[in-house]
This record gives C-alpha cells, structure tokens and sequence, in this order.
C-alpha cells in the first residue's frame, strides 16, 4: 500500500471474515462493494490474510478468488497486528481485522469494518458497515 494519504472523499472499508463469507455465498452488498472500488478511487477495499484464511478454512475457494482482484489491498499478518490479538479472546482473523480497521498514516480515519455480525464489533472503538441480509 502506498503512503500517500487518501482523496478527501475515500471510504476506506475492510472486510472481516462474516463478509468474506457473505461474498462467497453471493452476498450482492458486498459485491457492490468490490465493484465500487474497482468503478473508482472513493473505494478502497482491505483485506486482512488471517481473516482471509480464517474464511477460506470455512469455505474453500474465497481466497482463491479475492486473490484475482486487483482493487483489493491485502494486509499481513506483521508483529504489531499478533501483539494486538495477545490476550485477545477473539479469532486471529477478527484480532487482524480489528488492527487493519485503526488509524494509520495511510488511513488517518481509519476503515469502516463490513460484516454481516455487527454485535461482533459492539464496544470495540471500530465503525462498521452492516451488511447483513
């Protein structure tokens, strides 16, 4: 990712696991989402891996497909994203999620969590997008 700071109007958005599932089912919220991004620059759409491989466990194939969009910034697991999940009763994925959503000088704002479990983000000082059925 680059570290020019974003157009004013950027939406910076990361999907967690419950959407990347919804994705691999056919959810059209988020597939709307991914074809923003890739219509224009107002859209960015992260990806954190252990989130990913948490979904692909679940549903074999996910990865395998987000891999061939170019619109999406895929985020490692880095040792600052393991020290946030220490001690952290949730998954990897969700410890991930959580750590690519917070500020950064790349995304000053931070990214607005899309999900279809909202009650999973409740009391966590991350903005969400719902996008459940």
């Amino acid at each position: 990712m680059s570290s020019t700071a974003p157009a004013p109007h950027t939406v910076d958005v990361v999907l967690d696991e419950s959407a990347l599932l919804a994705l691999g089912s056919g959810s059209v919220l988020v597939s709307r989402i991914l074809h923003q991004s890739a219509a224009n620059d107002s859209w960015r759409v992260h990806v954190a891996l252990a989130a990913l491989a948490d979904a692909d466990r679940t549903r074999t194939g996910v990865a395998g497909h987000l891999a061939m969009l170019d619109q999406i910034a895929f985020h490692s697991l880095d040792l600052a994203a393991v020290l946030t999940a220490s001690g952290q009763p949730r998954s990897l994925g969700w410890s991930h999620t959580h750590h690519v959503a917070q500020p950064s000088p790349e995304r000053p704002e931070g990214a607005r969590v899309v999900t279809t479990t909202p009650g999973d983000w409740d009391g966590v000082g991350v903005r969400i997008l719902d996008v459940s059925p």
